[in-house]
C-alpha cells in the first residue's frame, strides 16, 4: 500500500494539509509551543486552513430558506450530527458520493473546497457546516437568516480529551506533540484552534430561543437517540415515518458509521483513526482527580446561572 492510498488499495481524494497550498498568506502563520500551529481570523485562535478569504466567503453567503447549516466546537459530534441530517434530509438521495460530498464547509480551504459559483449551483437542501461562534457563522448573523441552523454542544471534558486525540501529530495542527497537561492548560485558557469552548458553547446557548436555532447536545443524542431524531426532523419540517426513523437509528450506530464507506470520511487520509470512541465519559482516562476538581470549579465560573448543562457520564 503507497503512503497517499487507503487500505484498500485507492488513492486518497484529501491529503495533508499543507501551508503552500491551503494557508492562503502563510506569512500570517503562527507556531506555538511545541510546534502547534495556528493563525488568527478576527483575534480569534483557529487552524491555518480557515484563510482570511474563505472565511469571508462564509459570512457572505446569501443563504436560503432550504440552507440547513450544523455547528459545533470541534470534537463535539458534529460528524454524527452531519451524518443524521443527510439521512433526514435527504433520504436515499444524498447529493454526494460521501459524507464528505454531501456537506459544504465554505470556511475551510482544504477538506471541504467550494467556492462561490459551487454553492450558488448546489441542489436543495444545501447543507453547511462550521466550527464557527455565533458572531463569525456562517451567512452572517443567524437570528436574521432564512437558513435553519442546528448547534450541537458536548461535555467539555471529553471534548477537550477528544480534541487531544485528534490534533496531536497532525498535518494542521504543525504535528503537535505536547503532552496531556500541556494540552489541558491551552484548552482551559483558550490557545487551542477555535479558542475558547465557553465562548463558543455559550455564544450559541444565548441565541437557542430563536425560531431558526436548534441546541442539542451529544449526551442527549446519545441516550434519546430517537427522541431526538424527531426534534431534528421537527425543526426542519420533515415528515418522518417511524421506520424511517428506524433506519436512520440503525445507519447512524458509531460502528456502522466507522465502516460504510459513505460516511466512514476514509478519503481523506489523516481522518484514518476520525472515529474514537463516541462515549459519554471517555475524560476519565484522561484527567487526573486533581485535573477534573479544577475544571469543574472552571466550569461552574464560566458557566454560572446561564442553564446550559451536560451529563459528564
Amino acid at each position: 500500500m503507497g503512503s497517499n492510498e487507503t487500505p484498500d488499495g485507492a488513492a486518497f481524494k484529501v491529503l495533508e494539509y499543507s501551508d503552500e497550498i491551503h494557508a492562503e498568506r502563510p506569512e500570517d502563520l503562527r507556531i506555538g509551543e511545541h510546534g502547534y500551529k495556528y493563525r488568527l481570523v478576527d483575534g480569534r485562535v483557529m487552524p491555518p486552513y480557515i484563510t482570511p478569504e474563505r472565511y469571508a466567503l462564509s459570512r457572505t453567503v446569501s443563504t436560503r430558506p432550504s440552507d440547513i447549516c450544523f455547528v459545533s466546537y470541534p470534537k463535539s459530534g458534529s460528524t454524527w450530527l452531519s451524518y443524521i441530517i443527510v439521512l433526514l434530509a435527504t433520504g436515499s438521495n444524498p447529493s454526494g458520493a460521501t459524507l464528505r460530498d454531501s456537506l459544504h464547509w465554505v470556511e475551510s480551504s482544504w477538506t471541504y473546497p467550494r467556492s462561490a459559483e459551487d454553492l450558488e449551483r448546489a441542489a436543495a437542501p444545501r447543507i453547511f457546516k462550521s466550527h464557527m461562534p455565533y458572531s463569525m457563522a456562517l451567512g452572517g448573523e443567524p437570528a436574521k437568516n432564512p437558513c435553519r441552523y442546528i448547534y450541537i454542544g458536548r461535555n467539555p471534558k471529553d471534548v477537550c480529551a477528544s480534541y487531544y486525540y485528534f490534533e496531536s501529530g497532525k498535518s494542521w495542527s504543525g504535528y503537535y506533540n505536547g503532552g496531556w497537561d500541556h494540552w489541558l492548560d491551552m484548552f482551559t485558557s483558550g490557545r487551542v484552534q477555535r479558542g475558547d469552548w465557553f465562548d463558543h458553547a455559550l455564544s450559541w446557548w444565548e441565541h437557542r430561543d430563536a425560531d431558526n436555532i436548534l441546541f442539542l447536545t451529544f449526551e442527549d443524542l446519545k441516550v434519546d437517540t430517537r427522541g431526538q431524531l424527531e426534534k431534528i426532523a421537527k425543526f426542519l419540517g420533515l415528515t418522518v415515518s417511524d421506520d424511517q426513523l428506524r433506519d436512520v437509528e440503525r445507519k447512524i450506530g458509531f460502528d456502522q458509521m466507522q465502516q460504510t464507506e459513505f460516511s466512514g470520511l476514509k478519503d481523506v487520509k489523516e481522518f484514518s483513526k476520525f472515529f474514537r470512541k463516541g462515549e459519554i465519559g471517555s475524560w476519565k482516562e484522561y484527567f487526573t482527580v486533581a485535573q477534573s476538581e479544577a475544571f469543574d470549579r472552571l466550569y461552574k465560573e464560566r458557566v454560572g446561572d446561564t442553564g446550559l448543562e451536560f451529563r459528564f457520564e
